[in-house]
């Protein structure tokens, strides 16, 4: 007489038929998919030309054209070509012109009612801000965030892959007394991979600002966020390259904190974001024949070379600075011998005065003399103090108001 099968066998066995019900039933849900993809909607995309419109322009909130739509289906994944793709604005005229755009479409992005690939060849697209602080990208009103822009960045990072060949980007800023900077050969890659967002820009600048530059980004969007366009949530890290750029030319087009007159080198820049905010930058400089006005009534500070890293965080009452082998040579035949300094202010609150911690090693006091006393007096009060011909090897400050 042969045993009855136990209750917990009979519970496996039947968990293993519904398993495998479930795995056969996802695989002809799979083929059903790519057989309509393939079978339907390839040969007859033409027609779907006004659906796809309607869609894109409810999702970008503004009027989408499409001059023509090819489909070629090629293996697995079926390719789609738009030419002559035109963004209108409120008043029907011509915002952005696409020449050429070809997208990849697989069952998977049409269960998630996207893209597996968006790629545009040769676009050309105008950013300009105005002296009132409104920006345009386009033509296209991007200063503030209306519900319309919330669902197009919505759409744009819940895409899988977004990519750009060979495009023109000209850049206007009217705040800035600056020309027009007009990037080429602008490369963009960006990937979204449910709460991971990577990006990636390379672009060449006009000769006088420097040689081909590379930005690239990784952000993290929050576990239970709803929204997947909602950049202010986001952390991550900013990497930037410049292996040739001219500081004193980027002044006209952007604020460095600085009166920079002279400067050029390379620079490689790390930047940690939270909340959609800077927090914590580091930088690797290479710099040659630097000159810069700290303050007004103030001399210039020049340096021939300066190389090493240097960085900064902001803290919720004040902020640290460090430089991690940083060598300087000035004008005059002084040389920082490349220490270690490390600086930390705290602001008054709470009926705590304000403190400060000062940690360095190897300096070389009169070289901190000749630099200080071009600083703002808040940071230079005491370079009167500094004999000329003195040297620390080590020195560690600790105090209040430093």
């Amino acid at each position: 007489m042969s045993p009855h099968p136990s209750k917990l066998l009979k519970t496996w066995s039947s968990l293993t038929r519904w398993l495998l019900a479930a795995v056969v039933l996802a695989w002809l849900l799979l083929g059903l998919a790519w057989g309509a993809l393939h079978w339907v909607i390839v040969p007859r995309i033409g027609e779907f030309r006004p659906q796809l419109e309607s869609r894109v322009s409810q999702a970008l909130g503004v009027r989408v054209r499409v001059g023509a739509v090819v489909a070629e289906s090629n293996g697995m994944v079926p390719s789609f070509e738009l030419t002559d793709v035109t963004l209108l604005d409120a008043q029907d005229r011509v915002a952005l012109r696409l020449p050429r755009i070809l997208i990849a479409i697989s069952p998977r992005s049409l269960w998630r009612l996207g893209f597996e690939q968006i790629y545009i060849d040769q676009p050309e697209l105008d950013i300009r801000r105005a002296a009132d602080g409104k920006i345009t990208i386009g033509g296209l009103d991007f200063s503030n965030t209306r519900q319309a822009d919330s669902a197009a960045l919505d759409w744009f990072f819940s895409q899988l892959e977004f990519a750009i060949h060979d495009g023109t980007l000209r850049w206007t800023d009217e705040q800035l007394a600056g020309e027009p900077v007009l990037l080429q050969q602008v490369s963009v890659v960006v990937r979204n991979r449910g709460r991971h967002h990577d990006m990636r820009l390379d672009a060449t600048p006009p000769e006088s600002l420097g040689s081909r530059f590379t930005l690239r980004g990784k952000f993290l969007q929050p576990l239970l966020a709803r929204q997947n366009g909602r950049w202010q949530d986001w952390e991550g890290q900013l990497y930037a390259a410049f292996e040739r750029a001219d500081l004193s030319a980027l002044r006209h087009y952007m604020p460095l904190g600085v009166d920079l007159t002279r400067g050029r080198g390379a620079l490689r820049a790390w930047m940690d974001v939270a909340q959609g905010r800077i927090t914590q930058v580091a930088a690797d400089v290479a710099l040659s024949e630097v000159q810069a006005v700290l303050g007004a009534d103030l001399q210039a500070l020049a340096l021939q070379q300066v190389q090493g890293r240097l960085g900064g965080q902001w803290l919720p009452s004040g902020f640290e600075f460090f430089t991690e082998s940083l060598r300087f040579d000035t004008q005059d035949g002084l040389r920082w011998p490349g220490g270690n300094v490390y600086l930390r202010l705290e602001q008054a609150q709470a009926g705590q005065p304000e403190r400060g911690e000062l940690k360095a090693d190897r300096l070389d006091l009169a070289a901190l003399a000749q630099i200080a006393c071009r600083w703002p007096p808040r940071f230079a009060s005491g370079c009167r103090f500094m004999r000329p011909k003195d040297r620390w090897t080590r020195c560690r400050l600790v105090g209040r108001g430093l």
